[in-house]
């Protein structure tokens, strides 16, 4: 039988960094979610809830928004932009109005984006950039859901470097940025998406040393037959894209349902909060010496 990953264990060990790293910080972090009220559906009010949850158990503020017009979500994004009050930004996208969701990404600052979506954000992911300032300590965001994929694999010492990889999303959350962060760390990659052909979404699974899927559809299933002996295999999607069950014994890794990626991922966003925190102290103690004052403890 696989490895099961136990994304659970991974999430608290980030957890833990988290509060630790919050005690440093001299003052609450506050994430602000947004919920796009015509477009609100179960699974995204179900993470938003946990989110809020898990905000509540490490003592975070949280500010929850669900504004009912595309005008008052543009506005909004403005005004928790501007807000001092607020750290960090969740937008729950598809949003699907007449702006598309990669351009709402922008309107988030690139200082408060703890999702990692905006393009200034993405543009270092593609550098391969870890640190917007590393002088100062000031790292990257980059999207949680791909950063939760790649720590918990690296958890495990799942092999990267010089492997086959294959994703089954081509999303801008999801397959996009995974895709680079498996690039920068010497893998090949493809990724399939709705358009690609049966055939050759076999044939890429079949050939992967590790497989990744996050198909939102439950209509939605990767034959457990195709996956080859020795491939580590994560199911990122809510529903499961791949019975774990019928793995044969000889695939290495694999999550297992009901302690799924999901939970890593909210830990990230919280690994997010906090680096957007740190670099929102920076540079208050910046200008704080700057105007002969001393820097906050």
């Amino acid at each position: 039988m696989p490895v099961l990953l136990d994304c659970r264990l991974v999430a608290q060990e980030y957890l833990d960094w988290v509060a630790r790293e919050k005690q440093n910080l001299g003052f609450r972090p506050t994430l602000a979610t947004v919920l796009f009220k015509p477009r609100i559906n179960p699974s995204s009010t179900q993470y938003r809830d946990l989110m809020l949850k898990d905000a509540a158990r490490l003592d975070f503020g949280v500010a929850s928004h669900e504004p009912a017009t595309e005008g008052e979500l543009i506005q909004l994004l403005g005004q928790l932009n501007e807000d001092p009050k607020v750290t960090g930004i969740m937008v729950f996208y598809p949003i699907g109005g007449r702006m598309t969701d990669e351009d709402l990404m922008d309107l988030v600052s690139p200082n408060k984006d703890v999702e990692g979506l905006h393009s200034l954000n993405l543009g270092y992911l593609i550098k391969f950039k870890r640190w917007l300032d590393e002088t100062r300590g000031i790292k990257c965001v980059v999207p949680a859901t791909a950063k939760a994929v790649l720590k918990t694999l690296q958890h495990y010492k799942v092999r990267v470097e010089r492997q086959f990889v294959t994703i089954v999303n081509n999303s801008m959350r999801v397959g996009k940025p995974l895709g680079l962060m498996f690039e920068n760390l010497g893998a090949t990659v493809v990724e399939c998406y709705d358009k690609t052909r049966l055939e050759d979404l076999r044939a890429c699974v079949s050939r992967a040393d590790v497989v990744v899927s996050a198909v939102p559809d439950p209509a939605f299933a990767i034959d457990p037959k195709w996956i080859k002996p020795g491939a580590a295999v994560v199911d990122v999607s809510y529903q499961g894209n791949i019975d774990t069950a019928a793995l044969g014994d000889e695939v290495a890794f694999a999550t297992a349902p009901g302690n799924r990626i999901g939970q890593v991922t909210r830990a990230m966003m919280f690994v997010n909060l906090i680096y957007c925190a740190q670099s929102l102290k920076k540079e208050k103690d910046a200008e704080a010496i700057g105007k002969g004052r001393p820097a906050a403890s």
